[in-house]
């Protein structure tokens, strides 16, 4: 507490999950298996140095994100995916495990109106515990003008129809938790999953009147053997699932 009666917001938080049976069915994985991936994930397995690898984080994620800055439109290249979004002007965050436990992205808000082709979505989509599965989307000018799914297409439609914002592009990001290598059906490690990018790489649909997104249809997984491309502004910056030096 400060003085005059005024509150301080110095409570330091990271949020994280416990790997209990509940998760660990939903990753169709045993319990034990399930702890080695949480734990793997965290970095924090008997005989690594989880403060040592998060503060090397740190500096990674933001090279990365300080090379995208000025970028103005980014070209993702993958299976069935050909898709060009404009970020100029927008701000690369670095997710580094001071809030979120695991981590291991960045991102940023694309603008509304520049978003166009297609992208196919490598894992399923999880939302209020309903999924769908094989996402195909097509933007032009921004907006999703055509949807498919293998399964959930109806309730897709539906999210897609909720209102104005839904059919917008909310988020693209790049996975790189190289520690993540599975889909286990928790956006908490799906977005992360390194080599990835959701866009969510969250692909996030924005819904205007309620802060939900469809999250965990997370974009192309754009590591070996599929060779994923992404370009900013025509240069190669990101192949089969690693950022290159530049």
């Amino acid at each position: 507490m400060a003085g005059s009666g005024s509150q301080e917001a110095s409570l330091r938080w990271c949020g994280t999950l416990a790997p209990v049976l509940a998760y660990a069915q939903d990753a169709e994985l045993p319990l034990a298996e399930y702890e080695e991936v949480v734990f793997g994930a965290c970095h924090v397995l008997e005989g690594q140095d989880p403060v040592a690898h998060w503060q090397e984080v740190t500096g990674e994620l933001t090279r990365h994100a300080e090379r995208l800055a000025g970028a103005r439109v980014l070209r993702i290249v993958g299976p069935d995916t050909d898709l060009r979004v404009g970020v100029r002007d927008r701000r690369w965050q670095v997710a580094d495990g001071k809030t979120n436990m695991p981590d291991g992205e960045i991102f940023t808000s694309p603008l509304e109106e520049a978003t166009e082709g297609e992208i196919r979505f490598s894992f399923p989509g999880v939302f209020e515990g309903r999924e769908v599965a094989d996402v195909r989307l097509r933007f032009e000018g921004g907006s999703v003008v055509a949807a498919e799914a293998e399964r959930g297409g109806a309730f897709l439609d539906s999210l897609l129809d909720m209102d104005a914002g839904a059919r917008v592009l909310g988020e693209v990001a790049f996975g790189l938790n190289y520690g993540i290598d599975r889909f286990t059906r928790n956006i908490l490690f799906d977005e992360k999953i390194g080599g990835t990018m959701h866009n969510g790489a969250r692909l996030q649909l924005r819904r205007a009147r309620r802060a939900e997104r469809l999250e965990a249809a997370l974009g192309p997984d754009l590591r070996p053997p599929h060779d994923g491309e992404v370009y900013a502004d025509g240069e190669l910056v990101w192949r089969a699932g690693r950022f290159l030096d530049g």
